[in-house]
């Protein structure tokens, strides 16, 4: 085979739309792949964009996204009125699900588009890529191109991960791609898939070409006030209710202006508390200039597969406080020294009393995890080793690489 010059990613829902998670990730990668390779990059998603319903929300078509050509295709069943109660009772023991309960699992979570599989089927791409692990189109999907295929998991330690369907999910994928240490060593030790081509890429961070407005423009309320700020989804399984709690005892010890803001889609309210404002889903401007003015981000989840909001903090050479019990997260942290991991009140108390106390402390954690992202996370860098990475493995007569790096 030649070099490689086309892919295709296989992704449940995609657009500029999608607000974080794997999805997003994944329009970043196409787009970069198409500009910085030069390669011919399709995207095969669905109509949907709400992830509780997966309903049908784009038309059903070919388009052009940022250069990149979408085709969007009908979703036949989203999920199903019965799928919450019967996924918490089979999760409680996933390593025990059988057969039939992995099947009836992945097509009830949705969403369902028997187009998408023909698409999928048809696609001339040399590489397509899955991405993430969990739904159907990928489940379905990647044993129609297994020869083709690259499987993205974006995987952590949750308990859908062992279900049993999941270890003929990842033997099917050709080689497996992966976005830190921790997902690695992860994926290795409940799929058993050691002996796949893989990469160990991360994500890459554009750098910033708008100019940031200033944020009393936007809001004004704040006037001035220190504040921190978590971005992305506000739901409980993501932290929110844990940092509020944390934030308000830590006011209530630690009396002054110091604010906490949540930006991003509700799903779990944070708790009442006169000093705690949450923004719901914010524009890209908005993002920034929060972002800019911040004292601090704070990324209070468990469960991440990689969290590219700690890089784009970092990115202007802001402090970030991570929940020690992500492994992913409290990585980063330690490899860059970009900021603090948490594991208690305590913890949490004394490492913001710091952030608070001196400003040294947070310019020299900043300037840190802006030296960490620029030497290994711009996409200029995760392009190219993808590129290298994709032509050793589908190229005819390359020794295929094994691990990409030390455990």
């Amino acid at each position: 085979m030649t070099a490689i010059n086309s892919v295709a990613f296989v992704t449940p829902r995609y657009g500029e739309e999608v607000i974080g998670g794997a999805e997003h990730a994944a329009r970043m990668m196409a787009e970069n792949l198409a500009q910085k390779l030069g390669l011919n990059v399709e995207v095969l998603t669905t109509t949907a964009l709400d992830t509780d319903t997966w309903a049908n929300h784009f038309p059903a078509k070919t388009e052009l996204i940022n250069g990149i050509k979408v085709v969007r295709c009908e979703v036949d069943r989203g999920r199903t009125t019965d799928f919450s109660t019967f996924s918490g009772r089979l999760l409680k023991y996933p390593a025990s699900a059988t057969n039939e309960e992995c099947n009836r699992w992945i097509d009830s979570q949705g969403p369902v588009s028997h187009s998408l599989l023909e698409s999928i089927g048809r696609t001339r791409a040399d590489v397509v890529l899955f991405f993430p692990y969990l739904y159907h189109p990928i489940v379905r999907g990647i044993f129609m191109v297994r020869e083709r295929s690259v499987l993205i998991p974006a995987a952590h330690d949750e308990p859908p991960a062992y279900l049993p369907i999941f270890q003929s999910v990842f033997r099917s994928a050709k080689a497996l791609m992966f976005q830190s240490k921790a997902e690695e060593r992860f994926v290795d030790s409940v799929m058993h898939v050691a002996d796949k081509p893989r990469l160990r890429a991360g994500l890459g961070i554009e750098a910033r070409a708008k100019p940031i407005q200033p944020l009393s423009s936007r809001l004004p309320k704040l006037n001035g006030e220190p504040f921190l700020l978590t971005l992305g989804r506000v739901d409980q399984l993501k932290g929110a209710t844990l940092l509020s709690e944390l934030f308000a005892e830590y006011k209530r010890r630690n009396p002054g202006p110091l604010k906490l803001i949540f930006a991003g889609p509700v799903t779990t309210k944070p708790i009442e508390f006169p000093d705690i404002t949450s923004l719901g889903p914010v524009d890209d401007d908005l993002k920034w200039s929060l972002l800019n003015e911040c004292v601090g981000l704070v990324n209070p989840s468990a469960f991440e597969s990689f969290s590219l909001v700690l890089f784009e903090a970092w990115s202007l050479c802001k402090p970030v406080i991570v929940n020690s019990q992500c492994q992913v997260t409290t990585d980063h942290v330690k490899e860059s020294k970009g900021g603090f991991a948490f594991s208690d009140f305590a913890e949490f108390e004394a490492q913001l009393n710091r952030l608070l106390a001196d400003s040294s402390v947070r310019v020299s954690l900043g300037s840190n995890g802006k030296h960490y992202l620029e030497s290994n996370y711009r996409w200029e860098i995760i392009a190219e080793k993808m590129g290298k990475f994709l032509n050793e493995v589908f190229t005819a007569g390359t020794e295929l690489p094994r691990r990409s790096g030390p455990a």
